[in-house]
């Protein structure tokens, strides 16, 4: 049942590229995004109040919403949607499936207890390759939009690799679902105004198909995808949830060149495999650092001596 959620969150993922492609070409960017915090956070919001959840008041976590709702919401979605205006769902969502490599990357530097390897080092290089690989057609031809497109996507999965380092620790014990629906409130916050004054989408008129990519975008993209991701993370484990990486990609593409008729080029192929084998090597060296620190843990409240109450 968990590996069927697992292909199930992978497939829907997946698709969230397609979306956006879809939607892309009749509503601007930032609006697009608007539209799907928006939605995203009612429906959230309302799932958790019939469940009997509380809207938190605590000044500090909606400080950290603040800051998770323009990382890991606002600001990654909006480069994506501008991005996928200039190049092919199924590239974004290979370029997208650079998130763990960025978050290497940066742990290294951002924290204290999550240092480079030689697997990590060796993955980051693979990774980076597979991208160079990409990008290297576009750029040896000079600086096009499409050159700008992929950028903003690696720029995504910067946004996003920063966003769950800051989340770590600082929303450890949250309900996940609550602290969801907080950031994409936060998220719709940031990017409506912005969407107001200098999109001015007062006079959108999409079809119905792009509308309805939109609300799917929004509640299957969003708001069922997490709420998936979350009971994985419960009934598993971090560690395997975090494979739904290997099948973002291989549907994203799938789906861009069986609907959109998107051209699936040997170099894609080649990135895939070097992009998806860097991920490889860093979750593999993440999983056996995550297990010696557990054993670390467990020796040490073994060893400790057991106090007894002497009164």
């Amino acid at each position: 049942m968990n590996l069927l959620l697992l292909f199930i969150l992978g497939s829907i993922w997946g698709t969230s590229f397609l979306f956006i492609k879809i939607v892309v070409g009749e509503v601007p960017p930032m609006t697009l995004v608007a539209g799907r915090l928006g939605l995203a956070a009612l429906a959230m919001w309302t799932f958790l109040r019939l469940r009997g959840e509380k809207i938190p008041r605590e000044r500090r976590l909606w400080s950290i919403y603040a800051v998770t709702g323009l990382l890991n919401g606002a600001l990654p979605f909006t480069l994506i949607s501008w991005g996928e205006q200039y190049i092919s769902s199924g590239l974004a969502a290979l370029l997208q499936s650079t998130t763990p490599i960025f978050t290497v990357i940066l742990a290294h530097f951002l924290t204290r207890d999550d240092r480079f390897t030689a697997k990590k080092v060796l993955g980051t290089a693979l990774g980076f390759v597979g991208v160079g690989l990409l990008m290297w057609p576009e750029l040896h031809g000079g600086v096009r939009a499409s050159v700008w497109g992929q950028l903003a996507i690696v720029g995504s999965s910067i946004s996003y690799a920063i966003a769950s380092i800051f989340a770590r620790e600082r929303l450890h014990g949250e309900p996940p679902l609550v602290s969801a629906a907080g950031q994409f409130t936060m998220g719709f916050v940031y990017i409506l105004p912005l969407s107001l004054l200098i999109e001015r989408p007062f006079n959108l008129s999409p079809s119905w198909g792009a509308i309805a990519s939109w609300g799917t975008l929004a509640l299957l993209g969003t708001v069922v995808a997490y709420g998936i991701y979350y009971v994985l993370l419960q009934r598993t484990n971090a560690t395997f949830t975090t494979t739904v990486t290997y099948i973002v990609p291989i549907n994203g593409l799938l789906l861009g060149a069986l609907i959109l008729r998107e051209y699936l080029h040997p170099e894609l192929f080649i990135s895939l495999a070097l992009i998806l084998s860097g991920v490889l090597l860093v979750r593999t060296n993440e999983v056996r650092s995550k297990l010696q620190h557990n054993t670390r843990n467990r020796e040490l409240r073994e060893s400790s001596p057991i106090k007894t109450d002497s009164r």
